[in-house]
């Protein structure tokens, strides 16, 4: 079945993250030899960050059951925009299986309301004002953030990052990993799933075998334990541990683990002079390669980038 993936493109849309939101999808229906998804494109006016034009077809002047929505903007907030927008979006949203914000066009959802109680990776303004601004939201610091049926990005390549992931998601991890070949990325980017590095005490409380099991990740971070090493050692099956994970802290043990080594690391690379090879042996990363991807996956900037800053 293919699936009907329009894209909204915003007044000052980045032509960039545009055209890393739509060849994964034109790169898999050619892998796959068949059209996975049938793209459609709206705009509101005026023309993309690079001066091209837009689409000129509207969300509402068209009536085709989509099964995707991406908003696409740029790296400010859109200016310029109907003022039924919010209502269109809202009016749609119940019937799609997908619905995303990419770039500034994350802060487009924020405003209709679509955003509330979702995690959400937004775009276009100062941490400060976006918190001021959507306290509704639980908002991410990570490049790009999927909660259920909603997926944000910060633009550009985090864009493709997205979009190979989602499209794993849909037709398979084969997939992604084949377009992730495709575009030369060393491996699938991972969304921000929510989850921290911190357990409140009333948790820890209610909950001894997660406590257990948390501070066993804590303790072996330059050797990293397997997800069922961990449910072995606090006495449960690994599903018994993942829902634990899920109900209390709104992540998977892996995903967990992961942003435990990545935020030690962050830590090392801001405030040690370890060397950055020493830094990703001593958090439990095999090779340097593969902890850059993973780091600028998760904080957006190489570890190199970052002891810059």
């Amino acid at each position: 079945m293919s699936l009907n993936v329009g894209l909204l493109l915003l007044p000052g849309a980045s032509a960039l993250t545009y055209a890393a939101a739509v060849e994964p999808l034109l790169a898999a229906n050619r892998l796959l030899g068949e059209t996975c998804f049938a793209i459609h494109h709206f705009g509101v006016g005026g023309a993309l960050g690079a001066g091209l034009p837009l689409p000129q077809t509207a969300l509402q002047d068209d009536d085709t059951p989509l099964h995707w929505l991406l908003v696409i903007g740029g790296h400010a907030p859109p200016r310029s925009l109907q003022d039924s927008l919010p209502d269109q979006l809202r009016a749609r949203a119940p019937a799609l299986k997908l619905i995303g914000g990419l770039a500034s066009g994350s802060l487009v959802l924020a405003e209709a309301g679509l955003l509330d109680g979702y995690r959400a990776a937004l775009h276009g303004l100062p941490a400060a004002e976006r918190r001021r601004r959507y306290a509704g939201i639980r908002q991410s610091d990570d490049v790009f953030c999927v909660d259920r049926n909603r997926v944000t990005c910060r633009g550009a390549t985090a864009a493709q990052d997205l979009m190979i992931w989602t499209i794993g998601r849909e037709l398979g991890r084969d997939v992604a990993e084949a377009l992730a070949q495709w575009f030369v990325r060393e491996r699938v980017g991972e969304p921000d799933l929510g989850g921290g590095t911190e357990l409140d005490q009333a948790t820890r409380q209610e909950q001894p075998a997660l406590a257990e099991a948390v501070d066993l990740m804590f303790a072996n971070i330059e050797e990293p334990l397997s997800g069922d090493d961990i449910a072995g050692h606090v006495n449960l099956s690994r599903r018994q541990l993942e829902r634990l994970f899920r109900k209390h802290l709104d992540t998977v043990p892996s995903r967990y683990y992961l942003k435990l080594r990545l935020d030690r690391a962050r830590e090392l690379v801001r405030n040690s002079g370890l060397s950055l090879t020493e830094i990703a042996l001593s958090c439990g990363f095999s090779s340097g390669a593969h902890f850059s991807t993973t780091y600028r996956n998760a904080f957006g900037l190489t570890p190199s980038e970052d002891r810059e800053v």
